[in-house]
């Protein structure tokens, strides 16, 4: 089941009932009138009730069923996942990627955009409403769109909507995405890629709800989002993770792309080894996903550099550790798509120790996969937008 619906959300009884039935119907069916009240323990006049008011207002379909034996056919009632849309910005090196989906997080349409590496806020902004407008107009024919959510990486104040900085495009600094979106979507959410994604992960695997999990990436730049027993970590939407401005002093000549120096970035993020590494193998993509690929079978930790990389790294997650203490850390990224840098990178951060006879985390290396992102993303306002639906139900409890 994508959706997360919540019923104790509602003081009016009917909407606790329609929210149980929503709930039951995204998951597996098929589903009945009768299954349906069976299931829930409900009445069958409450369930008809519940059934009748959602298919009234175009959330509940009912269809024929499969006939078997005499008489006629039970009658089948599932969802209507395109009664119900959001949309997603995310952002994959310098594209910007639309995305459409329906209630049940399948997408229906999308569109990439690239945004040269000079643009600006201005740029940026007018790029970003052009692209909502368009998903909005794709939305079928009886679908509410509710809303858009953006998933940036970089330094971001969820809580402000403002997308503070972003090594990719230099120039979009302290930009307030809120009020850029504000004339072209109903509502429009901000998020980090890294939240979005864990919040996924916890959605989808029930092992990441127990301790504390660490989502940390290595690849065009470096943070992290953290869960307990599958919550956010932090609530109030502040900027937080951004381990790749840690700063060190055998990195204090190097400039950053914040502005300071020192930053861990600076020696171990793609966009600062990329340069070296292209004087090896000169045809290697800024592509992260496409970059995986080709770091996977090169010898990397021959190279000072990586291997430099390698220890940072393993030192920053460590300190980490020190602090939040999770169970099991997932890193992502180009850099541990190669063997051979995983298993030094393990090996140091084993090193490197925690306190006294403190085990360390569990660490799982994984592929990064933007369909994490975009659910996460969305999944918020899909749930939002459902109980808002839920609420606005005119017939008395």
């Amino acid at each position: 089941m994508f959706l997360t619906i919540d019923e104790t959300a509602y003081d009016d009884a009917h909407q606790r009932d329609c929210a149980r039935v929503s709930a039951l119907l995204s998951g597996p069916g098929p589903h009945s009138r009768a299954s349906v009240a069976d299931q829930l323990k409900m009445t069958s006049t409450a369930t008809s009730h519940v059934v009748s008011d959602l298919t009234e207002r175009g959330l509940v379909k009912e269809r024929p069923g499969t006939k078997m034996g005499r008489g006629r056919p039970p009658v089948e009632i599932g969802l209507n996942f395109q009664r119900l849309g959001a949309s997603v910005i995310h952002i994959s090196s310098r594209t910007l990627l639309g995305f459409l989906l329906d209630l049940g997080g399948t997408p229906l349409e999308h569109r990439a955009v690239e945004i040269p590496a000079d643009a600006d806020n201005a740029v940026m902004a007018d790029a970003m409403r052009q692209l909502v407008k368009w998903l909005i107009a794709q939305c079928p024919a009886g679908m509410i769109h509710m809303g858009t959510s953006v998933a940036v990486p970089g330094v971001v104040d969820v809580k402000a909507r403002t997308w503070l900085i972003t090594s990719r495009w230099p120039k979009v600094r302290n930009l307030d995405i809120g009020s850029a979106l504000a004339s072209a979507t109903p509502v429009a959410t901000v998020c980090r890629h890294l939240d979005a994604e864990l919040d996924a992960r916890t959605t989808q695997e029930s092992a990441y709800r127990s301790g504390n999990t660490l989502l940390m990436h290595w690849g065009w730049g470096i943070g992290l989002s953290c869960s307990i027993a599958g919550q956010p970590f932090l609530q109030n939407g502040g900027p937080f993770g951004e381990i790749g401005h840690w700063r060190f002093n055998a990195l204090s000549e190097r400039e950053c792309d914040c502005g300071n120096h020192g930053c861990l970035e600076t020696g171990a993020a793609l966009w600062a080894l990329l340069p070296r590494l292209r004087e090896l193998w000169p045809d290697l993509s800024d592509e992260e996903e496409l970059l995986a690929g080709q770091l996977a079978g090169l010898p990397l930790v021959d190279v000072p550099e990586v291997t430099e990389a390698i220890k940072l790294m393993a030192r920053s997650l460590t300190n980490v550790c020190r602090l939040l203490f999770p169970s099991r850390v997932i890193v992502t990224g180009p850099f541990v798509a190669n063997e051979d840098v995983w298993q030094a990178f393990t090996s140091a951060f084993k090193t490197e120790g925690l306190i006294g006879s403190l085990e360390l985390p569990t660490l799982i290396a994984d592929k990064f996969s933007q369909d994490y992102v975009i659910h996460g993303a969305c999944l918020p306002l899909l749930n939002a937008g459902l109980e808002t639906f839920i609420r606005q139900n005119k017939r008395a409890a």
